[in-house]
């Protein structure tokens, strides 16, 4: 308690642990800080702490209380597709909405049915800016949720990470029907998702190129892709100037 007391002259801005400290000791820090109200937390970041969706579920209950939180990243914490849920109840726009600019939730296998929980809240969240989502199991059958936070006309997300799942030729396709149309997006991460250069891709990734203006890079690394990508550099060379 005296630890996170408002007159303490060295405030806790930032919340760091990577050693494992399962549900009920996240919860016992977030029990303390909804106690004393402490207003000064800005970001959350837990790794291989294994808090798994109760501890979750008490960190939406704390940011449901707090305006100050920007930055959550919860990467390999056996969060499952209820996480996601409570995620994606928290982060709906409302009164009660926190302001989370950058959400991680990298190596947490929820996969497509997962992604759909959280899409719920974050389709027409307006402060996420960059979201990532890297080796969580997901497959084309989550590619429509993504597609849909892409398409908001009022989404702020400049930076998409997807790399290391399964979205194979079809769920790239729909993710990158959604990307030319975001338009703010900058930066989209497809790297080691298991698609190819068949010509319906190939157009996918034409029609974004030629759309969408303020994206400054695309990463297709590690996919199978004929000479390294070489048809798809090719054609970047061709259509664009460089910068």
């Amino acid at each position: 308690m005296d630890k996170y007391n408002e007159d303490n002259d060295d405030k806790i801005k930032h919340l760091k642990m990577n050693e494992e400290l399962g549900w009920p000791g996240i919860k016992a820090i977030t029990e303390s800080m909804k106690t004393v109200a402490y207003p000064h937390l800005i970001s959350i970041r837990l790794w291989k702490t294994y808090i798994e969706d109760e501890g979750v579920r008490a960190i939406c209950e704390f940011m449901r209380m707090s305006s100050t939180i920007q930055c959550l990243e919860l990467l390999d914490d056996k969060v499952t597709p209820l996480g996601c849920e409570f995620l994606g109840k928290t982060l709906t726009p409302g009164p009660a909405c926190p302001p989370i600019s950058i959400l991680k939730l990298d190596h947490n296998a929820f996969g497509s049915d997962g992604l759909k929980c959280l899409a719920v809240g974050i389709k027409e969240n307006l402060f996420l800016k960059t979201l990532s989502l890297t080796y969580c199991d997901i497959d084309q059958h989550g590619a429509r949720s993504l597609m849909e936070v892409l398409i908001f006309s009022k989404s702020l997300m400049e930076e998409l990470i997807l790399t290391g799942n399964q979205l194979r030729n079809e769920g790239t396709k729909m993710i990158l029907n959604g990307v030319s149309i975001a338009k703010n997006l900058k930066k989209i991460h497809l790297a080691d998702n298991n698609f190819n250069e068949e010509p319906d891709l190939l157009e996918a990734i034409k029609t974004c190129m030629d759309r969408n203006k303020t994206l400054a890079r695309y990463d297709f690394r590690n996919n199978d892709l004929n000479d390294n990508g070489k048809s798809i550099r090719s054609f970047w060379l061709i259509n664009f100037v460089l910068i």
